[in-house]
């Protein structure tokens, strides 16, 4: 069994495809601690520490995923996004939560969004250019 069959948190990761940027983990971390949250795009990157582009790029990724819900707003200044942790995909969404809700857990799911199962920095995050320096935490 290679260290890439015993790494949990890439385990999880393969059974959700949608998550593969470290933004995409960590606004879904934020999301699962405020699971009701009325909030802009602006207020999530200062929150976070993205670049609104890439707070656009990964809300969409979770809204398509069935991740997050959002509901319209007059004015486009906010919008209320609601976490769900319902879906198909196993169960897989609320054990990676869970992984993710003590800091050790989360940086290992940084590494496996980030890290090649041998050490090396072309895992999926590298190959699509993100800066894995921020941790919700």
């Amino acid at each position: 069994m290679s260290a890439y069959e015993d790494d949990p948190a890439r385990t999880l990761l393969e059974r959700l495809p949608a998550l593969q940027r470290p933004c995409d983990l960590d606004l879904l971390v934020f999301f699962a601690k405020h699971p009701r949250t009325l909030i802009s795009s602006e207020q999530l990157a200062r929150l976070l520490g993205y670049q609104l582009e890439e707070i656009a790029r990964s809300l969409g990724v979770l809204l398509a995923a069935g991740f997050l819900t959002q509901t319209p707003t007059v004015a486009r200044l906010a919008r209320m996004y609601v976490f769900t942790t319902g879906g198909t995909d196993g169960g897989s969404l609320p054990a990676v939560v869970e992984l993710a809700s003590t800091r050790e857990g989360r940086l290992a799911l940084r590494r496996a969004l980030t890290h090649s199962p041998a050490g090396g920095t072309d895992g999926l995050a590298a190959q699509a250019g993100d800066d894995p320096g921020t941790v919700v935490g």
